[in-house]
């Protein structure tokens, strides 16, 4: 039951601003499971919910391919290198570098959002490339890797729908490339059942729920709350690793 509520409010969030399921899922349930079971079957999980944002949203916006394409590209290269470090090494001093680099990153974005500060990112093929490197190397280590290709396409995407649609892709590739490297480094035993299967009874729920709330919401005023929502869960991260 506890898995259950955990993941329907997970993908609610993700769901209403593109990202975070992830962040909560992992953050929450491995307060009561086994860490490195959460971040290895909450790929499963991902995957199911990524693919249903896309059919709920392909109808009302177009996903960005050449921007997918720059992000991939860094985000195989991120999650080649974490998913083997994943299994040689503890991961609290791991979160806790990475939550602080959420936080900064999310406050950064917030300045941007509001118009206080003018360093704003543009599309560029660098810059999507490191972009989902940061993003594939944090999601392989703490299953978490959402908040730097959130950061950047909430910064070069107009469309918050469009946003949503090209996030979905993305992470649907990112949830892929680490099941494939998780069975080629990792341990069935890893592969939590009970968990994947109370997670994927409650995922559509959410993300109905989530996407019908979003469109109730200005959309500066999502761009603003995305930014904060990436701004205190890399404090989340950061509080739970200490």
């Amino acid at each position: 039951m506890l898995s259950f509520l955990v993941v329907f409010a997970a993908w609610f969030f993700q769901a209403f601003t593109g990202f975070g399921a992830g962040i909560f899922i992992v953050g929450i349930l491995s307060l009561f499971y086994n860490p490195k079971e959460v971040v290895v079957s909450s790929s499963v999980v991902n995957l199911l919910g990524n693919l249903l944002v896309f059919v709920f949203l392909k109808g009302r916006a177009s996903p960005d391919f050449r921007i997918l394409f720059h992000l991939g590209v860094g985000s195989f290269l991120g999650i080649a290198i974490s998913s083997k470090i994943l299994m040689l090494v503890s991961k609290d001093a791991l979160r806790a570098l990475i939550g602080i680099f959420i936080l900064v990153l999310g406050f950064y974005d917030f300045l941007v959002q509001k118009g206080w500060l003018k360093l704003k990112l543009k599309r560029s093929f660098l810059n999507g490339v490191f972009a989902g490197f940061l993003g594939g190397l944090a999601a392989g280590l703490v299953g978490m890797g959402g908040p730097p290709p959130v950061v950047y396409l909430n910064q070069v995407c107009k469309d918050v729908e469009s946003f949503k649609l090209t996030l979905a892709l993305y992470f649907t590739f990112n949830v892929l490339t680490r099941a494939f490297f998780y069975f080629l480094y990792g341990d069935i035993s890893l592969w939590n059942k009970e968990l994947i299967t109370s997670s994927v009874l409650a995922t559509p729920f959410g993300i109905f729920l989530g996407l019908k709330a979003s469109q109730y919401v200005k959309p500066h005023i999502l761009k603003q709350f995305i930014s904060l929502s990436v701004f205190f869960l890399g404090l989340f991260l950061l509080i739970t690793a200490l």
